[in-house]
C-alpha cells in the first residue's frame, strides 16, 4: 500500500518540534552560557550585545545575581546609570554579601542625592566586609550629605585606618573637612591623597574642585592641567578645564577641550553648544547636522531638537515645528521632544497646547523632573497659579537643587504675599545655584518683605563682595539704602546699577524715587522722558513715568497714562493697582474699588488686590464685605500678613478672641519690625483677658514706633486692666501729650478720669 506524502508545512512543524525537545536545557545552564556569551560582548565593548544576553539570562533565570550584576556594569559602560542602578540593587538584594553591588548602587544613589537610600546601601557594604575601606567612605559621603559632618568624618578616618594608603579616602575626607569648615585641613587631605596617588586623574581633579572653591582659580588651572599631563585623555580633566574657562570669561580657551570631548558620548553636543554659546553659529548647525544623522539615536534626537531651536531663532518657526512634529511622530513619548514642542507654542503665545504637551510628557513619565518644570511654566503663562505652585514644587521634590524651580516658587510666594515660604524657596535656591545673582536678589527681597532689613542688608553685601559687577545686586542695595533714608548712598548704588545695566528696569525706578524723595521731581520726569523716548512701546517705563506724573500733583496726566497702558495690555497688574491707589489718595473710593475688583478677578491668587478692597470696604462702613475679602485672601494665602492683621483686629472687637490671637500671631511673624502688627496683637490679648501678654506686644510695638499715641494708649488700658494703675495713667497721659486729638483720645480721657474716680471713693 503506497504512504501518501506528509505536506511540505507539517515537516516544518515536526521539525521544529523534534529540534526544540533535542534542544531543551536546564534554565541555569541558560543562563549561564548567555552570561558567557555577554561577557565576551563587554570584552570587545560591545555592549548593546552584551546587554541583550545578560537580560536573556536575567529572564531565563531571574534569581541569578551574577546576571544582574554583569547587567548592571554593562548599563553603567554604555553610559546608562538609571538601568545600571535598578541592576546594581537587585544584584545586591538578591546577593547582600556581594559589597561591589552594594557600593555600586549606593555610589549611583549619592550622585542622584538619595542620601538616606545611599546610608542604607554602604552600612549593608560595611555590614557584609567590615574592613572594605570603600564601604566606609561611602557610608561617610552619604552621612555628610545628611548634614551629619561628624560621624561622615568618623567614618572616613576609620576607611584611612584601614588602608592608609588609599588616596580616594583622603579625597573624600578633605571634602567633609572643607563642608564642615576645616578649610587648612582640607587642603592637607588632598595634598596627601596626591603624594599618595600621582599617577590618578581623580585626585587632581579633587584638589582643583577645593582650590576653585576657594576662589584661586589660577591654582585650580595649574592642577588641572596637572591631571592632563597624567593622563592626556581625561574626559573629566578636559570638562573641568572646559569649564573653569567658560567661567572666568576665557571661552575661545575652552574650545581645546570641547573638541577632546567631543570624542565621549554626548561630545558632540557639548561642543555644538560651546560653538552656539559663542556665536559661531553656522560650525554649531554644521556639527549638529552631523549628528543629526550619526547611529547613535539618543544623541541624533537631540541634535535635531537643537536644530529645531536654531531655526525657531532665526525666525523659520514653520521649520522649526515640522522638525518637532517629525520628532513627536517617531517618538511620541519622549518627555524631552514633548517639551521643546511645549516651550515654542508658549514662545507663540499659545499657552493652552503648550499645556496639552506638557501634561503628555507628564503623562510619559511622572518622574521627570523636566515634565513639571514645562508643565509649570505652561501653568504661568496661563496664570493658574496654584498648579504653577504645585508643579514647581513636583520638581523640588525629584530634584531639590532644581535651582530654576526654587526660583519660581520663591517669585509666586512673593507675589502672593507669603514671604516666609519664599524665603526657604530663595534659600534652597541660592544653596542649589551659591553664585547665581538672581537667587540672591529673591533671597534678599524676600528678607525684606519679611521685614528682616538688617539680614537683608548683611547677605546682600556679603553677595556684592563676591559679584561686584551685578547689577540687579546693586539696585537691591539701592533699595536697602532709601528704606534707611540714607539717600545719597541710594542714588550711588542706583547708579552703579545703571553704569552696569542701563535699561534695568528695577534701578530706573529706584533713581527716580531717590529724586522724589529729595524733592527733585522735574528731574525725575525728565529722565523718565527719555527713557520713554528711547523706547516708546515699553509699557513698564510708561508706569514709571505715571507714577512720577502722580508724585508730582498730576493725577490727570498720571490717569491717562495708566489708561494708555491697560488699553494696550491689559494685564498690566501694576496699573490697575496704581489707579486703585491714586483713587483711595483722591476719596473716590468706588472708583479705586472698581479697579481693584478689576484686578482681582483678574489674579484672583494674589494677596493685595483683596486686601485693598478689604480696607476700603472698611473705610466705607461695610466691616461685614471688608471681613468676607480679608477671608477670601487667607483661604488662598493662609500667612498672608496684612489681611491677617487686619482680620485678627476685627475678630478681637467681635469676641472672637482665640482666632484673633492665632491671626494675630501670624501677622507678627510676616510683619516683622512693623509695630502695627504688635499692636494688633496686644489687642486680641487685651480682649482675650490676657492683659500681661498683652502688656509686652503693646511694648514692642513702642520700641517700634515711640511717638504713637495709639499705642501708648493701648499699652495704658493694658496697664490698667492687669492692675498697675500708675503706669497706666501715665501712659495714658503721654498719648494725650504727643497728639491731643489722637483717634480714641476721648476713651483715654474717660479713662483718666474713670481712674480718678476711683480713687476718691472711701
Amino acid at each position: 500500500m503506497k504512504r501518501l506524502p506528509v505536506p511540505r508545512a507539517r515537516w516544518c512543524v515536526l521539525c521544529v518540534a523534534i529540534l526544540a525537545a533535542g534542544c531543551s536545557k536546564d534554565p541555569e545552564v541558560a543562563a549561564r552560557e548567555y552570561v558567557a556569551s555577554g561577557d565576551a560582548y563587554a570584552q570587545q565593548k560591545q555592549y548593546k550585545e552584551a546587554i541583550i544576553e545578560y537580560r536573556n539570562a536575567v529572564n531565563a533565570v531571574p534569581s541569578l545575581a551574577e546576571a544582574h550584576y554583569r547587567l548592571a556594569e554593562a548599563y553603567r559602560d554604555s553610559g546608562d546609570p538609571v538601568q545600571a542602578y535598578a541592576s546594581y540593587a537587585r544584584a545586591a538584594d538578591l546577593e547582600p554579601q556581594n559589597v561591589d553591588a552594594q557600593l555600586q548602587a549606593g555610589t549611583l544613589l549619592l550622585v542622584a542625592g538619595e542620601h538616606e537610600a545611599a546610608r542604607t546601601r554602604a552600612e549593608l557594604a560595611v555590614r557584609a566586609d567590615s574592613k572594605n575601606a570603600q564601604a566606609h567612605i561611602l557610608l561617610g559621603n552619604a552621612l555628610a550629605g545628611l548634614n551629619n559632618p561628624v560621624s561622615a568624618a568618623r567614618q572616613i578616618e576609620q576607611a584611612i585606618g584601614l588602608d592608609p594608603d588609599y588616596a580616594p579616602a583622603w579625597t573624600s575626607l578633605g571634602a567633609v573637612r572643607f563642608r564642615s569648615g576645616r578649610r587648612e585641613e582640607a587642603r592637607e587631605a588632598f595634598l596627601q591623597a596626591t603624594t599618595l596617588a600621582p599617577e590618578s586623574t581623580d585626585v587632581w581633579i579633587a584638589l582643583a574642585n577645593y582650590e576653585w572653591a576657594m576662589g584661586d582659580t589660577e591654582a585650580a588651572e595649574r592642577t588641572l592641567a596637572r591631571a592632563l599631563d597624567t593622563d592626556p585623555l581625561s574626559a573629566d580633566a578636559h570638562r573641568a578645564l572646559a569649564l573653569l574657562y567658560l567661567t572666568t570669561n576665557r571661552a575661545p580657551l575652552a574650545e581645546p577641550h570641547f573638541k577632546a570631548l567631543s570624542r565621549e558620548p554626548g561630545g558632540g553636543l557639548a561642543l555644538a553648544d560651546y560653538y552656539l554659546g559663542t556665536g559661531r553659529q553656522e560650525e554649531a548647525r554644521a556639527l549638529l547636522g552631523e549628528i543629526s544623522v550619526s547611529t547613535e539615536k539618543a544623541d541624533a534626537r537631540m541634535a535635531r531638537l537643537r536644530i529645531a531651536s536654531l531655526e525657531y531663532g532665526e525666525g523659520r518657526k514653520a521649520d522649526a515645528h515640522r522638525i518637532l512634529d517629525e520628532l513627536l511622530a517617531e517618538q511620541g513619548r519622549d518627555v524631552s521632544v514633548r517639551a521643546a514642542k511645549a516651550r515654542l507654542l508658549l514662545e507663540d503665545g499659545q499657552a493652552e497646547a503648550a499645556a496639552t504637551h506638557a501634561r503628555e510628557a507628564v503623562k510619559a513619565d511622572a518622574s521627570s523632573a523636566l515634565a513639571h518644570y514645562t508643565l509649570a511654566l505652561t501653568a504661568v503663562a496661563r496664570e493658574d497659579f496654584d498648579e504653577a505652585e504645585r508643579e514647581f514644587t513636583k520638581v523640588t521634590e525629584i530634584n531639590p537643587r532644581a535651582a530654576a524651580a526654587q526660583a519660581h516658587l520663591a517669585r509666586l510666594r512673593l507675589a502672593r504675599g507669603d514671604a516666609t515660604r519664599a524665603l526657604t524657596a530663595a534659600e534652597a535656591a541660592l544653596s542649589a545655584s551659591p553664585d547665581d545673582p538672581e537667587a540672591a536678589v529673591l533671597l534678599i527681597r524676600s528678607l525684606r518683605a519679611r521685614g528682616d532689613a538688617t539680614r537683608a542688608e548683611r547677605e546682600l553685601r556679603a553677595r556684592l563682595g563676591r559679584s561686584p559687577d551685578a547689577a540687579a545686586l546693586h539696585a537691591e542695595l539701592g533699595w536697602i539704602e532709601l528704606q534707611a533714608r540714607r539717600g545719597p548712598a541710594a542714588r550711588k548704588a542706583f547708579e552703579e546699577a545703571l553704569r552696569l545695566a542701563p535699561r534695568l528696569l528695577e534701578a530706573r525706578e529706584g533713581l527716580v524715587a531717590v529724586l522724589i524723595a529729595e524733592g527733585a521731581a522735574e528731574e525725575a520726569r525728565r529722565l523718565a522722558a527719555e527713557w520713554v523716548e528711547a523706547d516708546p512701546s515699553n509699557a513698564d517705563l510708561e508706569t514709571l513715568a505715571a507714577r512720577i506724573a502722580l508724585a508730582s500733583g498730576r493725577a490727570a496726566d498720571a490717569e491717562r497714562m495708566l489708561r494708555q497702558v491697560i488699553a494696550a495690555d491689559p494685564s498690566r497688574m501694576d496699573a490697575y493697582d496704581l489707579l486703585g491707589r491714586m483713587y483711595v489718595a483722591q476719596g473716590q473710593l468706588e472708583r479705586a474699588l472698581a479697579e481693584y475688583r478689576t484686578l482681582a478677578d483678574r489674579n484672583p491668587d494674589a494677596a493685595g488686590p483683596r486686601t485693598m478692597m478689604g480696607m476700603i470696604l472698611a473705610a466705607q462702613g461695610d466691616a461685614d464685605a471688608a471681613l468676607a475679602e480679608y477671608e477670601k485672601v487667607l483661604e488662598k494665602n493662609p500667612r498672608s500678613g496684612v489681611a491677617a492683621n487686619n482680620l485678627a483686629w476685627a475678630y478681637a472687637e467681635s469676641g472672637r478672641h482665640d482666632e484673633a490671637v492665632r491671626l494675630a500671631t501670624i501677622a507678627v511673624e510676616e510683619l516683622r519690625d512693623r509695630p502695627e502688627a504688635q499692636d494688633t496683637l496686644g489687642w486680641a490679648y487685651y480682649h482675650q483677658g490676657l492683659p500681661v501678654h498683652a502688656l509686652s506686644a503693646f511694648e514692642r510695638a513702642l520700641q517700634l514706633a515711640p511717638d504713637n499715641p495709639v499705642y501708648h494708649y493701648h499699652l495704658g488700658l493694658a496697664h490698667l486692666k492687669a492692675g498697675n494703675e500708675e503706669q497706666g495713667r501715665a501712659a495714658l497721659r503721654r498719648a494725650l501729650a504727643l497728639k491731643p486729638d489722637f483717634a480714641g483720645a476721648d476713651e483715654a480721657r474717660r479713662a483718666l478720669q474713670g481712674v480718678a474716680q476711683a480713687r476718691q471713693r472711701p
